[in-house]
């Protein structure tokens, strides 16, 4: 399920007030108040008259040129352009460079309960940083089930129906050396076009349910090092019974992907059988996949090699 995500101008101040070096001068009472878009907007074109594009889910920053504008306008004038803006109702209002905005703006802030904060950090400088973090913050998530490993360095995610074994298999991969991230649901977010990064929900991190032992703290059992945060999802394996699988797949192996958060993810589907030992072929899988990503594609070159013998009769 994807989930839009939102950050209040309070929690804004909790994390990131000493990094920003950012106080809170008014509007105390509007700190609730959320934005859902790591874009952030300067009102330029809002003290001009014309506010149509400016949006209330957006942090707005008002800098040196904005203030300078502003005191080049008769009374009346601004007047109507600070009020025009802030009957918005703006999720919160951010004046960089630690200048002290006039009384006008202070006014209008307490009226409307708009948080007002002041940055010390010039405009391009707090820009910047804020919309890195808004970026990781709002980034779209999905919540998939299946158990999220690092293999290799790749992340690798295990998938199957219910009770088909995937935490059993994650278990004997993180004895053979390789890390766990996520056990039953797995959080994803896309960080940037492209790139889909996978970590445990707080609540479960660390553990793994393991049918007939119960839940497993894996950090305890197997140290720090059979553990990590997160990693970017490169390979999606599915376990699927053996009689699902076409004959043709069963020899040249399929080549498909499968959309997370709009974007490809590579996918490869591994048969169940007795006596397979699945934890190996998921390692291949993901050796596989590295070769692949250094232009190396084994199947490929041996239907090329196998054409070629058949085209010249042998």
């Amino acid at each position: 399920m994807k989930q839009g995500r939102r950050i209040t101008i309070r929690e804004i101040l909790a994390a990131q007030g000493t990094v920003a070096k950012m106080r809170l001068l008014e509007g105390e009472a509007g700190l609730d108040r959320y934005i859902d878009h790591a874009r952030i907007q300067k009102p330029s074109l809002a003290f001009a008259g014309f506010t149509k594009n400016l949006s209330d889910y957006r942090l707005q920053v008002i800098g040196q040129t904005e203030l300078q504008y502003l005191a080049t306008r008769t009374e009346t004038e601004q007047q109507q352009a600070v009020d025009a803006v802030f009957a918005l109702r703006l999720a919160g209002v951010v004046v960089t460079r630690n200048l002290m905005p006039p009384d006008i703006i202070r006014e209008a802030a307490r009226r409307t309960e708009t948080p007002l904060i002041i940055s010390e950090f010039p405009s391009s400088t707090f820009m910047t940083n804020m919309m890195l973090f808004l970026s990781d913050r709002l980034a779209p998530v999905v919540y998939q089930h299946g158990v999220y490993m690092d293999i290799f360095g790749l992340g690798v995610l295990v998938t199957g129906a219910s009770g088909i074994g995937k935490s059993e298999i994650g278990l004997e991969l993180i004895s053979r050396g390789h890390r766990l991230i996520a056990d039953d649901m797995v959080e994803f977010s896309r960080k940037s076009p492209g790139v889909v990064v996978g970590r445990s929900p707080e609540a479960l991190r660390y553990h793994m349910e393991i049918r007939g032992l119960g839940i497993l703290n894996i950090r305890d059992l197997y140290g720090a090092a059979a553990i990590t945060d997160a990693k970017r999802l490169s390979l999606v394996v599915e376990m699927v019974p053996w009689d699902q699988l076409a004959p043709e797949d069963r020899v040249l192996g399929e080549e498909s992907e499968t959309e997370l958060l709009d974007v490809s993810i590579p996918r490869v589907p591994v048969p169940i059988r007795s006596g397979r030992s699945l934890a190996v072929l998921v390692e291949v899988a993901t050796r596989n996949q590295l070769l692949k990503q250094r232009g190396i594609h084994s199947g490929e070159a041996f239907v090329q090699s196998l054409q070629k013998r058949i085209d010249q009769g042998k």
